[in-house]
C-alpha cells in the first residue's frame, strides 16, 4: 500500500470519528485504548444502558454500563481490561460527561460537578460489564413541590445528548416519592425508557416530576412545656364557650331574639301556612348548604365534579381544594381503580369525568 493510499484511510477513519455523537466516540476510544493496553482483542459491545436515577435535591445518579459478549477465550482477557478500567482515573464516558457537564453548566447557569466517581466490572457465563457511577449535581430544578429535568441537556449549539444508537438505550427514574407530572412520552412505572435508534431535538428530554418536600420540623421544649401549651389551648377554649354563652343569654335578656330561628316554628297544627312553608324552605336550604369540611376527599371531588357538569381539568380540581399536585394526582388515580370517576390523558393534562360522561363536546 502507497503512502498516499494509507493517508486516505486514515483521514476517513478520523472523519468517521468526528461524524460520531460525542459519547459514542468516547465509549469507542477508550475501548481501542484498552485493547492497546492490554494486548489482546478487545471484545465486542453488546449494548449500553445509560440509567440516570433524579435525586429530591436536584442531582443526578448516572449508571452507565457496557455489555460485553465473551466466549470463553475472552474472559481472562476481559478481567485484564475490567481491571484496568476499574483502575482509570479517566475511564469510558467519563471524558465526555465531563465536557456535557460544563456546556450544561454554561447555559443554564448553574454550578455544576461531577463527583463520586465509582468505577468496576462484573463478568459472568459469557457476559461482561464495564459499569461507570457518578453524580451529577445541580442537574434538575427544584421548585417547592416539582423537581423538573430538561435544561442539564442543553449545550451552547443545542442538545449534548441528542443520539442513542442502535445498541444504546436511555432510562431516566424519578426521585423517590414523586410522580410523574409530565413527560415527552409514555413512563412505566414512573420511569422514562428509550431505546435506540433515535435522536433528541433540543429541548425534547423534559421531565417535571411532583411531590411534596418532606419537613424537617419537629416538636421543640421539654414535656412539660409541650404539655403547657396543650392546657392554654383547653382553657382558651373553655373561655371561648363562656363568652358565647354570655352573648346568648345577654340576647334572651334584651329582647334580641327576634332575629333568631323559632324553634317552635311550623309546629302548631292550626298555624298560619306561610309559617309552615318558610320552614319548609328554611329546612331545604339547610340540606342545600353542606359543610364541604365534613365530606372524605372522595367526596368533595364528587361535588365538584357534580357542580361543574361531570367533568372537569385536573388542575381545576388543584386549584378549587388548594390541596397539592401529587395529592390530587394519588387521590383521582386511586379513584379511577375504584370506578368512582374516569380520568382521561388530553395531551398535557387530565380530564376527569363520572363513569361514562359524555365528553366529546368538552371545551374547557
Amino acid at each position: 500500500m502507497t503512502p498516499r493510499v494509507s493517508g486516505a484511510l486514515l483521514l476517513l477513519v478520523l472523519l468517521a470519528l468526528f461524524a460520531t455523537p460525542p459519547l459514542a466516540t468516547a465509549a469507542t476510544a477508550d475501548t481501542v485504548s484498552a485493547q492497546q493496553t492490554t494486548g489482546t482483542p478487545a471484545p465486542v459491545a453488546e449494548n449500553t444502558t445509560f440509567a440516570l436515577q433524579i435525586q429530591s435535591n436536584g442531582d443526578a445518579k448516572w449508571t452507565i454500563t457496557d455489555t460485553y459478549a465473551l466466549d470463553e477465550s475472552e474472559t481472562e482477557s476481559f478481567r485484564d481490561t475490567g481491571e484496568q478500567f476499574a483502575d482509570d482515573g479517566e475511564a469510558v464516558w467519563l471524558p465526555a460527561f465531563r465536557e456535557a457537564k460544563d456546556e450544561a453548566s454554561t447555559v443554564t447557569g448553574r454550578e455544576m460537578e461531577i463527583t463520586d466517581v465509582d468505577r468496576r466490572y462484573e463478568v459472568s457465563d459469557r457476559r461482561g460489564q464495564l459499569i461507570l457511577e457518578f453524580t451529577w449535581t445541580n442537574f434538575a430544578v427544584v421548585t417547592s413541590e416539582n423537581v423538573v429535568v430538561g435544561d442539564a441537556f442543553n449545550s451552547t449549539d443545542g442538545t449534548w445528548f441528542g443520539t442513542l444508537t442502535a445498541d444504546q438505550r436511555l432510562v431516566i427514574s424519578p426521585p423517590a416519592g414523586y410522580g410523574v407530572e409530565s413527560a415527552p412520552s409514555a413512563v412505566d412505572d414512573g420511569k422514562l425508557v428509550f431505546e435506540g435508534r433515535r435522536t433528541f431535538e433540543p429541548g425534547y428530554l423534559s421531565v417535571v416530576y411532583t411531590g411534596e418536600q418532606p419537613t424537617t420540623e419537629t416538636p421543640t421544649g421539654t414535656p412539660e412545656s409541650i404539655f403547657s401549651g396543650i392546657g392554654s389551648a383547653w382553657i382558651g377554649g373553655v373561655v371561648l364557650m363562656l363568652l358565647l354563652v354570655g352573648a346568648v343569654g345577654y340576647m334572651f335578656k334584651t329582647g334580641y331574639t327576634d332575629g333568631l330561628p323559632s324553634i317552635a316554628a311550623g309546629t302548631d297544627d292550626e298555624g298560619d301556612d306561610s309559617t309552615g312553608t318558610a320552614a319548609a324552605t328554611s329546612d331545604t336550604t339547610a340540606s342545600d348548604d353542606v359543610d364541604v369540611e365534613l365530606l372524605s376527599d372522595e367526596e368533595r371531588v364528587e361535588r365538584l365534579l357534580e357542580e361543574n357538569g361531570g367533568r372537569m381539568k385536573q388542575a381545576r380540581i388543584v386549584s378549587e381544594t388548594g390541596w397539592s399536585n401529587a395529592k390530587v394526582s394519588q387521590l383521582l388515580s386511586s379513584m379511577d381503580d375504584e370506578g368512582r370517576i374516569d380520568k382521561l390523558r388530553i395531551g398535557r393534562e387530565n380530564l376527569i369525568s363520572f363513569p361514562d360522561e359524555d365528553i366529546t363536546d368538552f371545551d374547557e
